[in-house]
């Protein structure tokens, strides 16, 4: 009975999740590294959070080669392709450093089906490389890959009888003299009554953003309208046009007292 020692293990973390691993990815071997992994011996096993790579065990020493592994990742949240901060390239392509005892995968590159294909194509496409193990006692550090959220500026609706005052939104966090996260008026009103606001700069989005942005009444004295603000989501976008008259997509929240 053949055995088997783990080669590598790999996962991708998501700013937008706080850092945590993505759930719901599917790692699918190209037909090369299927056809590679079938002639050394190699089994590719799914975690809950990932995927892991495990070698079979032979006495004669491994070769000195450098294995070339492609993926195709697909994801169960179709959101994933929205969310992330994709850079610009053909393909995902991988420079590790190691921090901290992992080896982490930084994400140059998205890849171009990803890019191009429809919902139900790759999100990734992963090419990394890696060899033999000499020996069972040979350290196996995880791999991953890093993945930044998208920033968007985030806009304000305002109606009601806020639409009638100036206001102000503050950010609670803000500390050592810093303004924190400003906010300033919009002609792009979602109604002829309402007023809308607009981020000075754009925001990383997350599943549970923690920005803690208070509404004040403008003014020296400051009067509380509302003392948490709700957060910006994926889930409500539109089109801004910037200072220089491009057009840009915001988070909308919309409040209405």
């Amino acid at each position: 009975m053949a055995r088997y020692r783990r080669l590598l293990a790999l996962d991708v973390t998501h700013e937008y999740l706080a850092g945590a691993a993505v759930p719901g990815l599917r790692y699918v071997p190209t037909a090369e590294t299927e056809a590679l992994m079938e002639r050394e011996g190699l089994l590719l096993r799914s975690m809950p959070l990932g995927v892991e790579l495990w070698q079979e065990q032979h006495d004669a020493a491994p070769e000195d080669v450098v294995w070339q592994l492609g993926f195709d990742v697909y994801a169960a949240d179709a959101r994933l392709r929205f969310y992330t901060d994709w850079p610009q390239a053909a393909y995902l392509s991988m420079s590790p450093g190691v921090q901290g005892g992992v080896q982490v995968l930084r994400a140059v590159a998205q890849a171009a089906r990803a890019a191009e294909g429809t919902a139900a194509g790759p999100v990734l496409w992963l090419d990394l490389a890696c060899r033999p193990q000499a020996s069972v006692d040979e350290a196996v550090l995880p791999w991953r890959v890093a993945l930044r959220s998208r920033r968007l500026h985030w806009k304000y609706f305002f109606s009601g009888g806020l639409a009638a005052k100036k206001l102000s939104i503050v950010d609670l966090d803000a500390s050592g003299g810093e303004p924190g996260l400003l906010f300033a008026p919009s002609p792009l009103a979602a109604t002829a009554n309402g007023t809308a606001y607009l981020s000075a700069s754009p925001v990383a989005m997350q599943s549970l953003p923690p920005q803690r942005l208070q509404l004040r009444e403008a003014g020296t004295a400051g009067k509380v309208l509302i003392r948490r603000l709700p957060n910006a989501s994926v889930e409500k976008l539109g089109k801004e046009r910037g200072p220089n008259g491009q057009s840009m997509i915001v988070a909308e929240i919309y409040v209405h007292q």
